[in-house]
């Protein structure tokens, strides 16, 4: 069975690019341009995994994410945030969730987004 990965970015060329990765190695591809579209598209079609870029309108990544995580039906589903925001310190200090007890995210990936990277990750996480 092929596996469901929704994509949530607001920019269509990342959009686009990883779209056509996962397709061309058997995935499915699911599309949202923000964290509201995004949680509509996580329960209407129920993904296997999630590439979850941080800056966004209308709603965040972050916002998305503690969302994703506080829910029961949606906490176990891994997350890959994918960003320009450099990881590090002040990436770690960016992610925090004001003291909420939120697991941290499954995978990191920096745009340009490496496209063996992200497969193998995404191939690592649903094995």
């Amino acid at each position: 069975m092929r596996k469901k990965i929704l994509i949530v970015d607001d920019e269509p060329e990342q959009i686009d690019f990883a779209s056509t990765v996962l397709e061309e190695n058997g995935y499915i591809p699911i599309s949202a341009m923000n964290g509201v579209e995004g949680m509509e598209k996580v329960m209407t079609e129920k993904p296997d995994l999630i590439l979850l870029d941080i800056l966004m309108p209308e709603r965040g990544g972050i916002g998305m994410y503690q969302e994703l995580k506080h829910a029961e039906e949606t906490k176990n589903i891994p997350v890959i945030i994918v960003t320009g925001v450099a990881r590090g310190e002040h990436f770690e200090n960016f992610m925090m969730t004001q003291g909420q007890d939120i697991p941290a995210p499954q995978g990191y990936i920096e745009k340009p987004m490496d496209p063996d990277a992200v497969l193998k990750l995404v191939s690592d996480l649903l094995s």
